[in-house]
């Protein structure tokens, strides 16, 4: 009986403490679940963070953007309203994202709601004034074209033009008045009232009624110019004065200080997680030493499975590396499918443009020389001097519509997308083209020399080659910030055709130069350069069975160096034109 009740309480005894062990285990996993779960959850917020803080970065650009155009509204008033909304948009798609959407900052702390439904307000009110501006915006653009008209109509009558004081005063009204509407802060108010108080001296000595009519229509456009101008003035003024921009800081600073508190926060839960690891790996030292009598195959065992992750480590490592290539290859050619993309449509735009540009152009271009063959036939109704201003006027009118002409002509040239298949064509002539498009990126500064040699034709894709030849041009002006000279040579080596672009820029140290035609690469700041540009350049040439490189050093410039065969590149037509892409301005 007492061995049996011995037995009973023993038998309770390991009962208890199996039980307790269970609670210690299932505790000890408690605990480290919570902290794993409070430490392992800090990358989302660190994901989510990231893109709050470029949602803010967005909105504070389009903010800024905003200020600009309101800034730039009355220099641009043929462009400008169109410019305006578009950065209303992207400010109002800004403000909404920092305001909804599952990375937005509401509801994360009431300091940030406080902040958040500030900026709200301000931007409401900021949006508010644009509707106004707009509006006033678009009355001094009526004026201007309305003053316009009136200047032209009033100049053109007989008694004014008699008048050479009347004109003078005429014309600087138009000149001073145009000034007044573009400025910021006017300083010629004063002037403008002496010059109309001359005009309307002058009004008596006018042959009709009609003429009166024509300077008083003219001295109340000036007036409602004048306080157009003002009224826009006013709620520049009142634009400027709205804290846009200090409310997202604010907004800004207390999400940053809420995301610094979470970071503490992780800190202490990632320090308390080492602290309570260590503390169960001691434990389970003991009880590893306790049972190592137990079970001596723990060790081989151990050892197989070390053997079994260092081999799935390298397996997982090749593929890690295969995933990598075939990421960057997928990229690679997701870049070039926009672009090509980004072409086709370019192309399908200038020939429309074209087309619509040269029906008009024609009018113009058959007008002139009517009115210059009827000019002709007045020789004796209209004195010479006035016969010889009218040839001045009307070769400057057509020499602009021939300029146009060439414009257009050039960028149906680059554009066309038959010209993407293998034919003959001169280098000399895609360089020309090349010049043409990026015109607007050669300052004054920039001085293009060009040493041409007589090119035999070659067998290649006329588009690509000038996109090729665009691209370099446009990375030269560039590093070269607008001042410098650019120098393009045209040879004949042995079998090849050489062309050579050098530019006087800030030039590229060694390693610059030993990545430059790698995918993806670039020196330029992030929103600034895909890295595709010179890439896509040394594939296009390499295509064409030619050879590219480059000499640069640091303050020295740079330049590069394309061979391309007479006899024309290896591949065939369909496998060139697939890569009919260009990335501009990636150096």
């Amino acid at each position: 009986m007492v061995q049996i009740g011995v037995s009973r309480r023993t038998a309770r005894g390991f009962s208890v403490q199996r039980l307790i062990a269970l609670l210690a285990i299932a505790l000890a996993l408690g605990v480290i679940s919570f902290l794993l779960w409070k430490t392992l959850r800090n990358p989302l917020e660190t994901g989510l963070h990231i893109i709050r803080l470029e949602q803010l970065d967005t909105a504070a650009k389009a903010d800024a953007e905003l200020n600009q155009q309101i800034a730039r509204g009355r220099l641009s008033l043929d462009s400008g309203p169109q410019e305006l909304e578009l950065s209303r948009d992207r400010f109002t798609v800004a403000q909404e994202a920092v305001s909804s959407g599952q990375a937005s900052l509401a509801g994360l702390a009431q300091p940030i709601d406080a902040a958040l439904a500030h900026y709200n307000a301000v931007a409401q009110s900021k949006l508010s004034l644009l509707n106004d501006y707009s509006a006033k915006l678009a009355r001094l653009a009526q004026h201007f074209s309305v003053l316009r008209v009136a200047g032209i109509s009033l100049l053109s009558a007989p008694s004014v033009n008699a008048s050479e004081e009347l004109r003078k005063n005429v014309m600087s009204i138009l000149r001073e008045a145009t000034a007044y509407g573009i400025q910021s802060s006017p300083t010629n108010g004063g002037y403008i009232d002496e010059l109309g108080q001359e005009i309307v001296a002058a009004e008596e000595g006018l042959a009709n009624d009609a003429e009166r009519g024509a300077v008083r229509h003219l001295l109340n456009t000036v007036d409602s110019l004048r306080s157009a101008a003002d009224q826009l003035q006013v709620l520049t003024e009142e634009f400027d004065a709205v804290p846009s921009g200090p409310a997202l800081y604010d907004l800004r600073t207390a999400y940053e200080k809420h995301f610094y508190n979470l970071q503490s926060t992780a800190r202490s839960y990632r320090q308390t997680l080492a602290v309570y690891a260590v503390a169960l790996l001691l434990a389970f030292g003991v009880i590893a030493v306790r049972l190592r009598s137990s079970f001596s195959t723990l060790d081989s065992l151990n050892s197989e499975l070390q053997n079994a992750n260092v081999n799935l480590e390298q397996i997982v490592d090749k593929r890690t590396q295969a995933l990598s290539k075939a990421l960057d290859d997928l990229k690679m050619q997701q870049g070039q499918l926009i672009q090509s993309e980004k072409m086709a449509s370019l192309g399908q735009m200038v020939a429309g443009v074209a087309h619509e540009i040269n029906t008009p152009l024609g009018y113009a271009s058959s007008n002139v020389e009517i009115v210059r063959e009827t000019m002709q036939a007045m020789d004796g109704e209209v004195d010479a001097e006035s016969i010889l201003e009218f040839d001045t006027l009307l070769a400057d009118t057509e020499y602009g519509l021939k300029q146009i002409a060439e414009l257009v002509m050039s960028l149906k040239d680059f554009s066309r997308v038959d010209r993407s298949q293998s034919q003959l064509f001169d280098l000399n002539e895609g360089i020309e083209t090349a010049l043409k498009i990026c015109n607007s990126q050669l300052k004054d500064g920039v001085k293009v020399t060009r040493m041409f040699a007589d090119l035999p034709e070659i067998s290649c894709a006329p588009s690509q080659l000038n996109q090729v030849f665009l691209n370099l041009i446009t990375n030269a002006a560039q590093a070269m910030d607008g001042k410098g000279q650019i120098c393009i040579r045209t040879s004949v080596v042995d079998d090849n055709v050489e062309v050579a672009i050098s530019d006087s820029g800030s030039g590229m140290d060694e390693e610059t130069r030993a990545h430059i035609f790698e995918p993806f690469f670039t020196t330029k700041p992030v929103g600034k350069g895909t890295g595709l540009g010179l890439s896509i350049v040394f594939r296009i040439i390499e295509d064409h069975g030619g050879t590219i490189r480059v000499e640069s050093e640091l303050g020295k410039g740079t330049e590069f160096f394309i061979r391309l065969p007479i006899v024309g590149a290896s591949k065939s037509a369909d496998v060139i034109s697939e890569q009919d892409v260009v990335v501009l301005g990636d150096a």
